[in-house]
């Protein structure tokens, strides 16, 4: 009794909120035990929540693409707010690719550290498939942390000249701060193509003997030098054969 009380109660809350035409296409279209079972296991005010303020359409996807226990997950650990701003702006292919690959505890500690628009930033300059790779390959903390330092627009070229491996490399045997630091004190630019030319491992090993500051002012000190030109060697003319030259005397004789 306590159980069909509640429900209705539920019912009259969606009619109310959303309005009877919106809630009765979402009854229709997602069915009432579906939308009524997973009420019954996350806080139904967020649900309430996401029904306001997405599409009927976007509810509907949502409910359908994610499996339950799944998007159980996700809602009852991403605050609504930030769970409306990842379909609208990351998609319900990625968002689902997400849920599924970050566990639940993961995803509320990313959502309370950087933020929903960071996320999103991030996945969309460097794709998921990417970002879990780093997530994976570093840990969620070191990964925060980084992404914490970095802003995005320093962060993504990072991605492009360093592999998940080589960025976890980099900080099991350096630290995690050395990073920002190189790039803040080259510039992120400079910084890329130093590990794109020079590469990684030799960076590193430049990085054991030269801390980051060392480093930074021994650039700086290069760029100042007027180093001398260096001339190319004239290239050689090509002896022509004594034999070919007679028979080009013997030809203007003729």
């Amino acid at each position: 009794m306590k159980k069909v009380i509640s429900t209705i109660q539920n019912a009259l809350e969606y009619l109310d909120k959303l309005g009877p035409q919106k809630s009765f296409q979402l009854f229709r279209n997602l069915g009432y035990e579906a939308l009524f079972s997973i009420s019954e296991k996350v806080d139904h005010k967020k649900l309430l929540f996401l029904s306001q303020n997405l599409s009927e359409q976007e509810i509907v996807t949502l409910l359908q693409s994610i499996q339950e226990t799944t998007l159980v997950d996700l809602i009852q650990n991403t605050v609504p707010s930030d769970l409306v701003y990842y379909v609208k702006h990351l998609g319900l292919k990625d968002l689902k690719f997400l849920a599924e690959s970050i566990s639940p505890l993961d995803v509320s500690k990313i959502n309370h550290t950087i933020g929903s628009k960071t996320i999103v930033e991030i996945l969309t300059n460097i794709g998921p498939d990417s970002s879990i790779a780093y997530l994976n390959s570093i840990g969620i903390d070191p990964f925060l942390e980084l992404t914490k330092a970095l802003p995005v627009k320093d962060f993504v070229p990072l991605t492009k000249a360093l592999t998940p491996e080589e960025c976890a490399e980099w900080i099991r045997k350096r630290s995690i701060s050395e990073i920002p630091a190189l790039l803040k004190g080259l510039g992120t630019k400079n910084a890329v193509n130093l590990l794109q030319q020079v590469g990684f491992q030799k960076v590193i090993s430049i990085l054991s003997v030269l801390n980051p500051e060392e480093l930074v002012n021994l650039v700086h000190t290069l760029n100042k030098m007027k180093l001398p030109s260096v001339k190319k060697p004239a290239a050689k003319k090509t002896k022509v054969p004594q034999n070919k030259r007679s028979s080009k005397r013997k030809r203007k004789n003729v």
